[in-house]
This record gives C-alpha cells, structure tokens and sequence, in this order.
C-alpha cells in the first residue's frame, strides 16, 4: 500500500508538517461549527420556553382575583 518510511519522511518534511496543521485546524473549525450550532439551538430552546411560560404566568395573573 504505502511505504511506510516515505510516509513518515514526507510528514516529517515542513510541506507534510503544514498539512498536519491545516488538517487540525479544519477538524477544530468543523468541531467549532457542530458545538455552537448545539448551543444555539439548546439555549435558543430554552430562553423562548422561558420567555412562553412568563407570557402565560402574566395571563393567568391578568385573570386570577386580585385581593386589594
């Protein structure tokens, strides 16, 4: 398949060792893309059910008896 030396030569030269680089930053900014759409959309959730429940508790206070 692959010599195994070559290999380890190519990636040990600095056009194998900019790869490396390049290869670990577009796994980082692809990891980067997964995790804050994952955030955004668990707190987005999260703050717009919040945001219903104070809408139906001033509906349900607007009907309640007041006692003065």
């Amino acid at each position: 398949m692959f010599n195994q030396d070559d290999l380890l030569d190519y990636l040990s030269s600095p056009e194998g060792i900019n790869r490396i680089i390049v290869g670990i930053i577009l796994v980082g900014a692809i990891n980067l893309t997964f995790i804050t759409h994952s955030v955004r959309s668990t707190y987005g959730a999260a703050k717009t059910e919040i945001e219903k429940l104070k809408i139906q508790q001033a509906k349900i206070d607007k009907l309640s008896l007041k006692k003065d």
